[in-house]
C-alpha cells in the first residue's frame, strides 16, 4: 500500500469497527427506523408496497391513503435496506418476523448501509484533508476524531436513518464537483434527494455551480444527465410503491399520522413557539450544543467567505465557492428551525441538519490557529461524550412539543441527561450518581422515576430491563 493510502485505510477501518460497536440489533419504538423496517418487510416478504400487514405497522411514521396504509419515509434507503436484506435472506432463510433472526437482520442491513456510509464519509474526509494543500497533520487528525465520534452524526450512526448516508452521498458529490467530475457529482446529489429530500435538493444547486466553475460546460451537462435517471428512478419507485410519483406526505388525499396532532406542512410538524429556533441549536436537543465542535467549523467557513485566498491555500476552495456553501448551509439550517418542529419527535439531538456535519468540519481548520486548536481537543471532549451517550438509544423518550405531549416521555426535556440517568438507573440504580441523574433529569419523584426508565427501556427494545423499572 502506498503512504497516501495508509491514512484513508486507517480512517475507513476506525469509522467501521466504531459503527460496529455501537449499531443495535434493535427497532425501536419511536417509529422512525420502524417505518423503514415495514417498508423492507412489505417488500421483501409481503410483495407489496403498503405496510399493513408487517410487523412494524404499529409505527406512527405512516401514511393513510385510499384504506391502506404507507411508510412516509423517502423509498431509496428502505428499498436499499430491502436488497440487502434479500440477499441475507436468501443465504439464511431469516425472516423479519421471526423473533430469534429480527436482532440478526437488523443489525447487519443497519451496519452495511448506515455504518458503510459512515465509512465512506470518513475515507471521502481524509482524503479530502489529505489533498488540502496547507493543513497541518494534528489539524487533520482532530478533524477526523470529531467526524468519527465526536457529532450527533455518530449517534444516528447506530440505528437505520437516512441522515449519515445523505451526509455522505453530499459530501463525496461537492468533492466531486469540485474536481469537475459533473457526472459523479450529479449521481451523488440525485440520491442524496432520494434518501434526504431537503437537504438533498438544496445542495443540488452548490454542486451544480461547482461544478461548472471547476469542469465547465460539460461538467454541467453531466452533472445534469444523471439527475435525470435519479429523478425518475425515485419518480418509479413511489409509483411501485403507493401508486403515486409523489413523496408519500404529498399523496392527495392522504393522512400522515406523525403530523396529525398539530398544524403541519407537507407532512412535517410546525414549531408552536417564537423560540423554536434558538431551542434547535442551542437548547436541549441543539444541533451545536450537542456537539461544540461544530461551533469551530462555523467559524472557519465565516473565516473562508471573509479572506480572499485563506480557504483556497489550505483547503482548496475558492472564496465564491465557500460563500456559495456557507449561504446553501445557512438555508438549510434557517429552514428546518422555522418549519420542522417537534425537535425530530423522540428524537436525540436536531438530526434534520446531520448532512450539514462534514461540510463544518471540513473548514474547521481555518479556526484552529494558536489556542484555538488546544480549545477544538478540549470541546472534542464533551462532544465525543454527548455522541456516545446518544448512540446508546438515538430515539429516547422525550418531550417534543406541546401538541403531542406524552405524560411520560415529556417528563425529560435534556435527552442527554435522560440518557445518563437511564444508563446509569441500568448499570447501578442505587449509585449516588444514579439517583442525583434520576433526580436531576427525569423527575424527583421516584414513581415518575420508574415510570419514565420503563418507557425509556421499553422504546429501546428491551423489554425485561422496562419490566424491572414498572411500578
Amino acid at each position: 500500500m502506498t503512504e497516501a493510502g495508509r491514512p484513508l485505510l486507517a480512517a475507513g477501518l476506525l469509522a467501521f469497527l466504531l459503527a460496529a460497536g455501537i449499531t443495535h440489533p434493535r427497532v425501536f419504538a419511536a417509529g422512525n427506523d420502524a417505518s423503514r423496517w415495514a417498508q423492507i418487510e412489505a417488500v421483501v416478504d409481503l410483495g407489496e408496497g403498503a405496510i399493513d400487514r408487517t410487523s412494524f405497522a404499529w409505527t406512527v411514521d405512516r401514511v393513510e391513503a385510499g384504506g391502506r396504509s404507507y411508510s412516509n419515509k423517502p423509498p431509496l434507503l428502505s428499498l436499499a435496506g430491502a436488497a440487502v436484506y434479500a440477499g441475507i435472506r436468501a443465504v439464511t432463510s431469516w425472516r423479519l418476523a421471526d423473533a430469534a433472526a429480527l436482532p440478526r437482520i437488523v443489525y447487519l442491513v443497519t451496519l452495511l448501509l448506515v455504518g458503510g456510509a459512515a465509512t465512506w464519509l470518513a475515507v471521502e474526509m481524509a482524503r479530502a484533508l489529505a489533498a488540502a494543500p496547507g493543513l497541518a497533520a494534528a489539524e487533520r487528525r482532530l478533524v477526523l476524531a470529531a467526524l468519527l465520534a465526536g457529532t450527533v452524526a455518530t449517534s444516528f450512526t447506530s440505528t437505520l436513518n437516512n441522515h449519515t448516508v445523505a451526509a455522505a452521498l453530499l459530501f463525496a458529490g461537492w468533492r466531486a464537483a469540485l474536481a469537475g467530475h459533473g457526472g459523479r457529482a450529479g449521481l451523488a446529489g440525485g440520491l442524496a434527494a432520494g434518501v434526504d429530500i431537503v437537504p438533498g435538493l438544496g445542495l443540488l444547486p452548490v454542486l451544480a455551480w461547482s461544478a461548472h466553475a471547476r469542469g465547465g460546460r460539460g461538467a454541467t451537462g453531466r452533472l445534469a444527465a444523471a439527475l435525470v435517471p435519479c429523478a425518475l428512478a425515485l419518480a418509479a419507485m413511489n409509483l411501485a410503491l403507493w401508486g403515486s410519483p409523489w413523496p408519500a406526505k404529498m399523496i392527495p388525499g392522504a393522512r400522515d399520522l406523525s403530523a396529525s396532532l398539530a398544524p403541519s406542512v407537507a407532512g412535517v410538524l410546525l414549531p408552536e413557539r417564537w423560540t423554536y429556533p434558538l431551542e434547535a441549536l442551542f437548547g436541549w436537543h441543539g444541533f451545536f450544543s450537542l456537539s461544540p465542535v461544530l461551533l469551530v467549523g462555523a467559524a472557519g467557513l465565516a473565516s473562508a467567505c471573509r479572506r480572499r485566498g485563506g480557504a483556497e491555500a489550505r483547503l482548496g476552495v475558492g472564496l465564491g465557492e465557500a460563500r456559495l456553501l456557507a449561504a446553501a448551509l445557512a438555508f438549510q439550517v434557517l429552514f428546518h428551525v422555522l418549519v420542522a418542529g417537534s425537535y425530530g419527535g423522540w428524537s436525540y439531538g436536531f438530526r434534520y441538519l446531520i448532512p450539514l456535519v462534514p461540510f463544518l468540519l471540513f473548514f474547521a481548520p481555518l479556526a484552529l490557529a494558536g489556542w484555538r486548536r488546544t480549545l477544538f481537543a478540549l470541546l472534542l471532549l464533551p462532544s465525543v461524550a454527548t455522541a456516545m451517550l446518544g448512540a446508546y438509544h438515538p430515539w429516547p423518550p422525550a418531550f417534543e412539543q406541546s401538541a403531542g405531549r406524552h405524560p411520560v416521555a415529556s417528563l425529560v426535556t435534556n435527552p442527554v441527561g435522560g440518557n445518563l440517568a437511564a444508563l446509569l438507573a441500568a448499570r447501578d440504580p442505587e449509585s449516588a450518581a444514579a439517583r442525583w441523574a434520576a433526580g436531576r433529569f427525569v423527575s424527583p419523584d421516584r414513581d415518575e422515576q420508574r415510570r419514565y426508565f420503563a418507557l425509556f427501556f421499553w422504546s429501546r427494545g428491551e423489554p425485561e430491563a422496562a419490566g424491572r423499572f414498572r411500578p
